[in-house]
């Protein structure tokens, strides 16, 4: 099909107002178009008298589905109507399949017990699952030489499930596909067989015991339930389809698409241009766009280029100077250099607080409001996320930090929790760090950290694994430091804890309510303290509910939840969507990729850490590569430095397009010369832009001539949600 016609996005809403049957391509700019797009579809088609059950819509991200139906409720004369429209993301979809048709499925795929119902896994409980799988392993040797947290191991094994999965091939292929591309030392590639060997016994262990990971429950549905006649039957309810974000769908999404858009009285495809940001995931940009051609009409929504997003046609020229050097004219440099503003330092700390004072200022001088700011880095690390909130909370600015996928364990009021926990089960055998217990002091009392400390000390008999008695703290110096106040609130969390350990055992999530309804809940409490609380137990609950199809019963539960957590090999990952940020809010973002997966605009961005090689360079993953096990990577061909260089380049300037498409004003491009650990910064990024801001020559050691990096193997391009956690579902 010819390429799509541009027109004003008000004349393509006229378009998609005429109920005419047929499918649709719309191709669309970044941000919120789309949605708008999808809504006005909707409406025609419910304001024709289609009724509700009849429309599904596939979306890239299930955070998404409260607004569109409260948008939708708002646009129609009967509010009640977008209730009964089906919103799914593609895996949400297969999964409710595989719940409903499971007698179809269970005999024909292999389960042991075909009769009996499905347990379907969280991330979490697959992590525990694998981790069960891989520690006897790894005594006898396996992945012997890597120099990786366990729990990273883990990710990566679920990662090449997923793969499989996502791509429509069997899992056995996993291990020959990466071992034939690889052009490292020879004696690495055992890591590929002692990685499908974890693979296989995983995927035989969920098939005998009725286990559904998200793998297990997407190839289900690609290989068994989709071709069958029951699912057929299923599925052809939904005659009126409309996609968002088409080109963030993966290879079986697009299969299901082509099949079931023959089958539907008319169907809308919406295309973002310059999308495709979740690579590490498997989604396939190039196959989405194969879907137009199955449509009968093309349209495409004008963009009219922006000074702002010279800066992304700037900084992708520069990028491919770094492949193939062409030494020629920057025709938009001038453009660009009006959109940016810099921000260095010589360390981390110092451009971090620069950062702060200038949000600030754009704030209390009137230039914006919190919600025109987004803030967004390549990580979130402990020093970014407490200078902003500081410098912000004494200006009484309104922030939300929103971090993809962030894990339990780094919250202090969780590793607080998990302490008291501990103290509260005399049957318990883990003891935990003085330091945990002085952080669950500090929740409960609230005290400030060092008396919280000085107390924790003071208190804990760590031999026992208990609380000392008020009576037992009789020094003099100690009771001062408290006052009469704090020693009272004391003994009365350590009587509530005496009773908790001679009480009848409970469920840990129980206990965990508990604590916050009886102990932690104040007044004065911070809001968000209470959602992480929530999310915590409701990740503790779902552990519970999963724990005796993984053989663990009563008391074992609980404490093997808190040391797994604990121990980072369960991360205890939840989501911080974007949905979820009040909109008159300063955003702090991070990954890149979550803001980019979200439609909100900013006047101003501030890019931090451009210095960083996390903006361009993957974390290590020796035991998979997103590119290598894609459906339309040729089997055989070699992962080359070029094509890892390449690759890096690509995915960074897809970075850079949809940050430029989604600020109106201008970007604050931040960067130090020393990161916090003592290095040197240095990147694509910041040679790219260099000269936009200042004279090559002020930054050391930039070479923007220099060739793709010299090293074997892959350490592949993953841009992971989270360098050490986080879940690989490819919808949610």
């Amino acid at each position: 099909m010819a390429d799509p016609e541009n027109l004003p996005l008000d004349r393509v809403l006229e378009r998609l107002k005429d109920p005419t049957p047929g499918n649709v391509w719309v191709e669309s700019p970044q941000g919120p178009t789309a949605r708008h797009l999808i809504l006005t579809q909707l409406q025609t088609w419910l304001g024709a008298g289609i009724a509700p059950r009849h429309i599904l819509v596939l979306l890239p991200q299930l955070d998404r589905r409260e607004h569109y139906r409260r948008s939708l409720a708002a646009m129609l004369d009967d509010p009640a109507l977008s209730a009964g429209v089906g919103i799914q993301t593609y895996y949400g979809l297969a999964s409710r399949a595989v719940r409903l048709l499971w007698p179809d499925v269970a005999a024909a795929a292999g389960f042991g017990n075909p009769l009996d119902p499905p347990v379907f896994l969280t991330y979490e409980t697959a992590q525990y699952l694998m981790s069960q799988i891989v520690q006897p392993k790894v005594s006898e040797g396996y992945f012997e030489g890597l120099t990786m947290r366990p729990q990273r191991i883990l990710s990566q094994l679920l990662d090449n499930l997923n793969k499989a999965a996502v791509n429509g091939y069997p899992l056995e292929e996993v291990g020959q596909r990466l071992k034939a591309a690889w052009t490292g030392e020879a004696e690495s590639l055992r890591y590929f067989d002692q990685a499908q060997t974890c693979i296989e016994v995983f995927r035989t262990h969920c098939l005998q015991h009725n286990l559904v990971d998200i793998s297990l429950a997407i190839d289900l549905f690609h290989r068994f339930l989709r071709p069958g006649d029951a699912c057929e039957a299923y599925l052809s309810q939904f005659t009126y389809l409309a996609v968002e974000g088409v080109e963030e769908s993966v290879p079986v999404a697009q299969d299901f698409l082509a099949h079931h858009m023959s089958r539907t009285s008319a169907s809308l495809l919406v295309h973002r241009r310059h999308g495709g940001f979740r690579v590490f995931l498997g989604v396939d940009p190039l196959g989405a766009i194969d879907l137009r051609d199955r449509c009968n009409r093309s349209i495409g929504v004008d963009s009219p280029l922006r000074p702002v997003d010279t800066l992304a046609e700037h900084i992708i020229a520069d990028l491919n100077d770094l492949v193939q050097p062409t030494g020629g004219e920057r025709p938009h440099a001038e453009t660009a250099s009006t959109t940016v503003c810099p921000i260095a330092a010589r360390h981390r700390g110092e451009m971090i607080d620069r950062v702060a004072t200038q949000v600030v200022e754009l704030v209390r001088s009137g230039d914006a409001e919190p919600g025109q700011i987004a803030i967004v880095a390549p990580y979130a690390d402990g020093v970014l996320r407490f200078v902003l909130q500081q410098a912000l909370r004494e200006h009484d600015i309104p922030f939300a930090v929103v971090r993809r996928f962030e894990s339990l364990r780094e919250e202090p009021l969780v590793r607080g929790a998990l302490a008291l926990a501990a103290l509260a089960h005399e049957g318990w055998t883990m003891r935990p760090h003085p330091w945990d217990v002085a952080e669950g002091l500090a929740a409960v009392m609230d005290l400030d950290p060092v008396r919280a400390a000085i107390l924790g000390r003071a208190a804990y008999d760590r031999g026992n694994g208990c609380l000392r008695s008020p009576t037992e703290l009789a020094d003099s110096d100690l009771r001062e430091r408290l006052g009469n106040e704090k020693r009272t609130i004391y003994e009365g969390v350590w009587q509530w804890i005496q009773r908790m350990r001679e009480s009848e055992s409970m469920p840990l999530d129980h206990f965990l309510r508990r604590l916050f309804g009886e102990i932690l809940s104040r007044p004065d409490l911070d809001p968000a303290h209470g959602t992480l609380f929530a999310r915590f137990i409701a990740s503790a609950e779902a552990f519970r509910k999963t724990a005796p199809a993984l053989n663990l019963e009563g008391r074992q539960i609980g404490e093997r939840y808190a040391e797994m957590v604990a121990e980072g090999v369960v991360a205890a990952a939840y989501e911080a969507p974007m949905s979820q940020a009040v909109s008159d809010a300063v955003l702090v973002v991070a990954p890149v990729t979550t803001y980019l997966l979200d439609e909100r605009q900013a006047r101003y961005q501030f890019w931090l850490d451009i210095g960083s090689i996390h903006w361009w360079a993957p974390p290590h993953q020796p035991l998979t590569n997103p590119h290598v096990l894609a459906r339309r990577w040729p089997i055989g061909q070699a992962w080359t430095d070029r094509l890892d260089f390449q690759q890096r380049n690509d995915v960074l300037g897809r970075l850079v397009r949809g940050l430029c498409a989604r600020a109106s004003e201008r970007i604050y491009l931040c960067w130090s010369e020393l990161e916090t650990a003592g290095a040197e910064q240095d990147s694509p990024l910041l040679q790219a832009v260099t000269d936009l801001v200042l004279d090559r020559s002020v930054i050391q050691g930039i070479d923007s001539r220099q060739e793709g990096p010299d090293q074997g193997g892959f350490d592949t391009l993953g841009l992971d949600a989270v360098p050490d956690a986080g879940p690989t579902d490819p919808d949610d």
